[in-house]
């Protein structure tokens, strides 16, 4: 049976970690480690106890720090499972957090053991073999995305979010890239526009993301390509390319097939299939 809603339970295995995108919604629980977590144009400084509530077709990393464990819960699910399992109109709340803050991290405090209680009853069921304990698992799925609904009502302390200097250093170049990675960057702009050395956020970014500013760059251009391919299957690969950014097709299917496994071409001939 195709499972409708999946569970990885306090997961510590070490994995190459790149820029993705799903088209399924994803809860994220961090257990214990030092993290920084790239999404779209926020960077977040994780501490254990913090849950992130994600659209999923946002770009998105997690940059570890791989001297301690890294433990992780995840649970990847498709909204449509949601409104089936439930009627429509009881699921508006429970998926409100996905569908207007879309990419949210919840510092969740004093409710951390209710959460992780809960977490861990669902991964008891989720492994069981017991008769009908896949059901018992989604019911406990439900009341989860209540409890999620419930922590996503109080706003983020906007202060807390921002963290140290490095910190908001990095959100500003990736707010900047947001707005001007179909344009030709170069590190000297990010230097004139952010008033920063640009071999100072070269050295940082790459401290916190794990990753190159360009290397980011190329991810999200190459994840707005995907996006382009799926809603106007008109659009040609040349198209695509310099609408997001690159100038030479050459340079836009070799970026693509490096970070996809296959040419843009290939890729938007699966997608019409």
């Amino acid at each position: 049976m195709m499972k409708p809603v999946k569970l990885n339970y306090r997961s510590n295995q070490d994995i190459s970690m790149t820029f993705h995108s799903h088209p399924f919604y994803e809860i994220y629980y961090f257990h214990e480690g030092r993290c920084n977590y790239i999404i779209g144009p926020h960077v977040y400084s994780l501490q254990p106890g913090d849950l992130i509530v994600m659209h999923g077709m946002t770009l998105h990393m997690p940059n570890p720090d791989r001297r301690v464990p890294y433990v992780r819960s995840m649970i990847h699910f498709h909204p449509e499972f949601v409104h089936e399992f439930m009627h429509r109109s009881l699921t508006v709340p429970l998926l409100k957090p996905f569908e207007e803050l879309r990419n949210y991290r919840i510092q969740v405090g004093p409710r951390r053991e209710e959460a992780e209680e809960k977490l861990a009853e669902m991964a008891k069921w989720y492994a069981s073999n017991e008769e009908h304990a896949y059901e018992r698992f989604l019911l406990r799925f439900i009341d989860f995305l209540y409890l999620v609904n419930e922590l996503c009502r109080k706003p983020m302390d906007t202060a807390d979010a921002l963290g140290s200097e490095r910190e908001r250093h990095v959100q500003r170049v990736i707010d900047y890239i947001e707005a001007h990675y179909a344009e030709d960057l170069t590190m000297d702009d990010l230097e004139q526009n952010l008033h920063l050395s640009k071999h100072y956020l070269s050295r940082v970014f790459k401290e916190w993301t794990g990753t190159t500013v360009f290397q980011y760059v190329y991810h999200r251009r190459i994840n707005q390509a995907k996006t382009l391919f799926l809603i106007d299957n008109r659009l040609s690969v040349t198209e695509v390319g310099a609408r997001v950014g690159f100038k030479h097709l050459p340079h836009f299917s070799r970026v693509f097939k490096q970070s996809e496994g296959c040419s843009p071409e290939q890729y938007r001939r699966t997608l019409a299939q």
